[in-house]
């Protein structure tokens, strides 16, 4: 492990006053309660309370307009060809053009808002929220399962061409878009990134990229992690500590409860649709099922040599499988790009405290420990 590294990371975002942050200590208990499972419908109610009194929904029964004052939401604003090629855009009212963009890549199933409970509808919105406070323009992509192994990136390809083209409406700075992905999101965004054959006639398109509690192809390196497939985040799928089981262990967590009104299968804020979409399906961390040579030619690391991208890797302490550390794919990913050079090295970001879901659950609450350095790190970025 190359600690030299790690430490310069770390300290430069010390050096911004913010990792001495903490989860607030009746949020952490209530996380550890939880447990190291991924649980976004326990974790929703936890953190809802922190929230703004309207959300989404209150918004579609006419009950809030606007919704968040000061603040203006385009909703499910088209960017390509597929139904769920859509967007959400926040931008503050107040304030100039030439705004930093934050676009956000959801894991899960890849809905912009979380539906297995009503008290997820609050989510990802907090993000958009805690964006437009801090100078940004934020665009939420609702992401969808593809045939082809890098289906899911050319999709982000498609966004980001979009977002080059049309920022500017909305106050961003085309010249100066950041992503950041979450879970299953890593694939699709971290395929992106590491093949160029996606970019558009402008390039990669992207300052720098937050990944986070995920991973994707840099064969021939292989983490000592788990394996691809349904058990990425813990135990196999269908077993209590698996991606999907509520706290309560009665069941995966599948509930469409929060499905928004009027919404069906195959729209966005509808009950999700079967099929693939999860951490080992198309974009993810390699697949199965496919001959070793192909899969080392699906590779991203020779892109990520490259790269002028500016990257931060995101662990979360509770993630499950996680014994302390960073996770292996995260720490492996590091020293790779560290041997090309100092300037090449990632920052790394262990999130003491926090869970799969309240790494991203928490911005724009009290509880600043994950957007504080995420923060200090975008403003470091040049």
């Amino acid at each position: 492990m190359n600690r030299k590294y790690i430490q310069s990371g770390l300290i430069a975002l010390a050096c911004a006053g913010v990792l001495r942050a903490q989860v607030p200590a009746d949020l952490e208990a209530g996380l550890r309660k939880i447990g190291q499972i991924v649980d976004p419908a326990c974790t929703a109610i936890l953190y809802r309370p922190l929230m703004p009194a309207n959300d989404i929904r209150s918004n579609l029964t006419g009950n809030a307009t606007p919704l968040y004052p000061g603040i203006t939401v385009a909703r499910d604003v088209s960017f390509g060809s597929h139904a769920k090629d859509v967007v959400d855009i926040f931008t503050a009212d107040k304030g100039g053009a030439n705004r930093t963009v934050l676009i956000y890549v959801p894991g899960g199933a890849g809905n912009k808002i979380e539906l297995q409970v009503k008290e997820a509808n609050a989510f990802y919105d907090n993000i958009g929220r805690w964006a437009t406070k801090n100078g940004m323009v934020f665009v939420n992509m609702q992401r969808h399962p593809g045939i082809n192994w890098d289906d899911p990136a050319k999709d982000v390809s498609t966004l980001v061409q979009w977002v080059q083209a049309n920022i500017g409406k909305y106050k961003g700075n085309p010249d100066r878009i950041f992503a950041w992905a979450q879970s299953a999101g890593n694939g699709p965004l971290g395929t992106y990134v590491g093949r160029p054959e996606l970019y558009g006639p402008k390039g990669v398109g992207l300052k720098g990229v937050v990944f986070m509690s995920g991973q994707f192809n840099i064969l021939p390196v292989q983490p000592a992690g788990p394996p691809p497939g349904p058990g990425l985040f813990g135990p196999p799928a269908g077993q209590p500590g698996s991606a999907g089981y509520t706290c309560g262990g009665k069941g995966p967590n599948n509930s469409t409860e929060g499905a928004l009104p009027g919404r069906t299968m195959g729209q966005p804020g509808g009950p999700n649709e079967p099929g693939p979409g999860g951490p080992g399906g198309p974009g993810g961390r390699g697949g199965t099922g496919i001959n070793p040579e192909e899969l080392l030619r699906r590779s991203t690391l020779p892109a990520y040599k490259e790269t002028k991208v500016k990257i931060m890797l995101a662990t979360a302490e509770l993630d499950p499988g996680i014994d302390g550390k960073m996770s292996a794919f995260n720490q492996a990913f590091h020293d790779e790009l560290c041997k090309v050079g100092p300037e090449h090295c990632p920052a790394m970001f262990f999130e003491k405290g926090q869970s799969h879901m309240s790494e991203v659950f928490s911005i724009d609450t009290a509880d600043k420990s994950v957007s504080g350095p995420i923060l200090a790190w975008i403003k470091k970025v040049k």
